[in-house]
């Protein structure tokens, strides 16, 4: 899912191994420890649901009498295998659906409604591995629902446009939102194929996941009824529905880059020629993700749906996003990032997807991370320089997203991957953010690793967890299982524990022993509970004859050093100039090494920096190199514009 407000978003949580660190390391929680209520001494934390039913299948029979009000009747069918042994009854989310009548096997059965739940009795025990159908009669009211299940959106008559003037409904699941109308077991655990049966007044799109497999009459003049089916299983969140009158754009055809899959782009009636414009990427987007993650797309089709009133920049809905209506009036390719953002998700999310809430990242790191790898592929197309410059832009507006965030450190903050959270829609926006700190831990992997066993790893991962549920743990063992390389301490890290490294660098040059000495400190929290990181910093140095060398610190410790023997004084001394650390440094050096980084650096991150600072230098030197790069017709345009004017994004 992308927020409605930016692409990367951000609030939670320390991993069950670290929110229990304290103890272990000889420090016992105090009356004010984040972690624990400090009045009833419970541990803030969301475990997941018992699974105590393999859930088969679902068929929703959905009647909208009247499409102007926001009223329902549902029927749901549902097929289900008890597990572990007999059971007497059926728990289910149900937070807005009012139950009517229940049956198991077509025998009328007592059941209750408390709360968000719905208990249904067996007329006699289930025994453990026999199968049960399920099935709930109820309606729905969801009138106040604003971007939580189904949303109701009026028609406003006299609007040019016919999609303006009509009535819509969208739903929005993510994270555990469905159950507002239809129940179910509302978390990623469990997965199941379903079907809509939707019946709505004459001359609407009825729009939902997998293929249209009957469109017809329905019981009464002037009704159609549209069947959906999604025959390979997905998570509940996943489930959607839209409903209008919508222009339609096929993506598609044999004269695409992707021949042979559906993809449809519903849009408000006028917008056509624009969003054929806009989207037009899709295909190959679809075809460059196939033969990159080794897996083809797994789906009968990819509709994207632009909707009104939608809580969210887009949503990856199994084989239907659903995206904000304001995607109809761009322009180009602005919107490429958030359309493989939400592509990327029908593999990482749809077709593996993770197993709790607080393994998120695994689904919008991944997201987040094909942003990038479509703006390679794509800079790839005019040179191998573009594709870095392209791809150095999006990790650079990961790091920078994720440093400009994040302060914390444990116990006060909480890891990537934890589930100290009581609400799990909070997720999504906690300052250990899993988009662009999932994105950066992605990016650091495929550099310590490189690209084939990377890439390799990512085909397996796949492969070995397509249609289930993956955590951390299985996403690292597949990685170690291809690389040869621990990766605990990797994880442990990045994934496990709060906060990034935050590094002060000090370049010094002896003239009497032609010695470069480049010292390093850690300046963020270090304690018991926040250690030093393990990590390895890269510095290029150059020569005035244009030779380089590459010199690599070791550290795990507050402070190290190292020094290097050279024939003369370096022109250029590069900290991490290939953005390899989840890290903000900051750099003490000459103006000349700045100036000449600047303008010759051997990186676009190493030239980017180093025009940064020239920003905030008024000496006159500083000021002609900006100059210099901002006149310079073959500059990247990246450069020029960091040259030219600050940039928006915060440096710290």
């Amino acid at each position: 899912m992308t927020p409605a407000i930016q692409s990367a978003a951000v609030c939670t949580l320390l991993a069950a191994t670290w929110t229990l660190a304290g103890p272990a390391f000889g420090i016992e929680p105090t009356a004010d420890d984040p972690r624990i209520d400090a009045r009833s001494g419970r541990l803030l934390a969301t475990w997941p649901k018992d699974r105590l039913f393999d859930h088969i299948h679902m068929r929703l029979d959905l009647n909208f009498p009247d499409i102007s009000k926001p009223e329902m009747e549902g029927m749901e069918t549902l097929r289900v295998v008890a597990v572990g042994r007999d059971r007497s009854q059926i728990e289910l989310d149900c937070n807005g659906p009012v139950v009517q009548e229940a049956r198991v096997n077509n025998v009328p059965c007592e059941f209750s409604q408390e709360g968000r739940t719905l208990r249904v009795k067996f007329p006699k025990p289930l025994a453990n591995g026999m199968e049960a159908e399920v099935a709930i009669r109820y309606t729905l009211n969801f009138a106040k629902n604003r971007g939580e299940g189904l949303t109701f959106s009026p028609g406003k008559p006299g609007t040019s446009s016919l999609t303006t003037q009509s009535t819509q409904i969208h739903a929005q699941g993510e994270a555990e939102l469905n159950s507002k109308w239809f129940p179910c077991l509302d978390h990623p655990s469990e997965k199941l194929r379903t079907e809509l049966v939707v019946t709505v007044e004459e001359g609407y799109e009825v729009v939902s996941n997998g293929r249209l497999v009957s469109k017809g009459p329905g019981p009464n003049p002037g009704r159609v009824r549209w069947h959906w089916v999604q025959d390979l299983p997905h998570s509940a969140y996943l489930v959607t529905l839209a409903v209008g009158k919508f222009g339609v754009v096929e993506l598609g055809g044999p004269g695409s880059a992707r021949p042979g899959l559906p993809m449809p782009v519903y849009t408000p009636v006028g917008t056509e020629d624009n969003v054929r414009a806009s989207f037009a990427n899709t295909p190959e987007m679809v075809a460059f993700f196939e033969q990159r993650f080794g897996r083809p797309y797994p789906w009968d089709q990819y509709a994207q749906v632009l909707v009104r009133d939608f809580s969210a920049g887009g949503m990856e809905n199994t084989s239907c996003t659903l995206l904000t209506v304001g995607t109809s009036r761009a322009t180009g390719p602005s919107q490429d990032n958030l359309i493989s953002h939400e592509l990327g998700h029908q593999w990482f999310g749809d077709l593996v997807t993770c197993k709790s809430w607080d393994h998120l990242w695994l689904n919008e790191g991944w997201a987040s991370y094909c942003e990038a790898l479509w703006n390679e592929h794509t800079g790839a197309e005019e040179s191998p320089e573009k594709a870095r410059a392209a791809y150095t832009r999006s990790v650079v507006g990961f790091l920078r997203g994720q440093r400009a965030r994040n302060r914390g450190s444990a116990p006060e903050a909480a890891a990537m991957v934890s589930n100290r959270f009581t609400d799990p829609d909070k997720v999504f926006y906690k300052p250990d953010d899993p988009y662009s700190k999932g994105a950066m831990v992605l990016h650091m992997l495929r550099q310590r690793m490189g690209d084939d066993a990377f890439f390799q790893g990512t085909r397996l991962y796949l492969d070995r967890f397509a249609f289930k549920n993956a955590e951390t743990d299985d996403f690292r063992r597949v990685m170690e299982e291809v690389s040869g390389q621990s990766l605990e301490r990797f994880f442990d890290q990045w994934a496990l524990r709060p906060g990034l490294a935050r590094i002060s660098v000090d370049e010094d040059w002896d003239e009497a022993s032609s010695t470069l000495t480049v010292s390093l400190e850690q300046t963020q929290t270090v304690d018991a509970l926040n250690p030093a990181y393990a990590l390895t910093l890269p510095v290029l140095i150059k020569a005035e004859n244009g030779d380089s060398q590459w010199m690599y610190i070791d550290m795990d410790t507050r402070s190290a050093s190292a020094s290097i023997k050279l024939a003369a004084k370096p022109t250029q001394v590069s900290v991490d100039p290939n953005v390899t650390l989840l890290a903000s440094i900051k750099v003490e050096k000459e103006l000349s090494m700045w100036i000449d980084e600047a303008l010759r650096g051997g990186t676009i991150y190493a030239r980017l920096l180093a025009v940064e600072h020239l920003r905030d230098c008024p000496e006159d030197a500083a000021q002609r190199a900006l100059a210099a790069i901002v006149s310079d017709a073959g500059a990247d345009e990246w450069l020029k514009q960091a040259a030219a004017a600050p940039l928006a994004s915060a440096r710290d």
